[in-house]
C-alpha cells in the first residue's frame, strides 16, 4: 500500500522533472528514516550555491510533505526545533520570491503551537519576515510596478 500525502501516492513523489511552476520535482522517498530526509532538505536549502532556485523550492515543498506525513515530533525529525527554523530563514533571504514564500509557507506549517512560535520569536524570525514584507511593498511602490494609464 503506498503512503498518501494530500493526494499523492509516495511513488508519484519519486518522479523526477518539472511541473507548470518551473519547480523541478524533487523525489521525497517517505520510506525512508524521517531524518535522513530532513537532513537532506536541510542541506539543501541551506547551500549557497550548487543547488537551483527552483531545486530548493521542491526541497521546501518536500518539507511540508514531511511534516504533513509524520507529524511534528522533534524525535522523529532528528534535530530541534531551533536548527529546523535555522535552516527555513535562509530560504527568506533568497532572491527567488518563489524560494521566499515556500520559506513562508515551511515555517506557518512548522508552528503548530506556543512553544515552536516562542522559538521562532526567539530567533529573531519575526523580524526578518516583517522586513521582507516591507521590502516587498517597497517595490511594488516604484514606478515600474504600475502599468502606464
Amino acid at each position: 500500500m503506498a503512503a498518501s500525502v494530500r493526494g499523492c501516492s509516495a511513488r508519484s513523489l519519486r518522479i523526477r522533472g518539472r511541473n507548470d511552476s518551473g519547480e523541478e520535482n524533487v523525489p521525497l522517498d517517505l520510506s525512508r528514516d524521517p531524518a535522513d530526509n530532513l537532513r537532506e532538505i536541510l542541506q539543501n536549502v541551506a547551500k549557497p550555491q550548487g543547488v537551483s532556485n527552483m531545486r530548493k523550492l521542491g526541497h521546501l515543498n518536500n518539507f511540508i510533505k514531511l511534516l504533513c506525513n509524520i507529524g511534528h515530533c522533534e524525535e522523529k525529525l532528528g534535530f530541534t526545533y531551533e536548527e529546523i527554523i535555522i535552516c527555513l530563514r535562509l530560504a527568506l533571504l533568497n532572491e527567488a520570491k518563489e524560494v521566499r514564500a515556500a520559506g513562508l509557507r515551511a515555517l506557518r506549517y512548522l508552528t503548530r503551537d506556543s512553544s515552536i512560535l516562542q522559538k521562532v520569536l526567539k530567533l529573531r524570525v519575526d523580524y526578518l519576515i516583517a522586513r521582507l514584507v516591507w521590502f516587498h511593498n517597497f517595490l511594488c511602490l516604484k514606478p515600474h510596478c504600475h502599468s502606464a494609464v
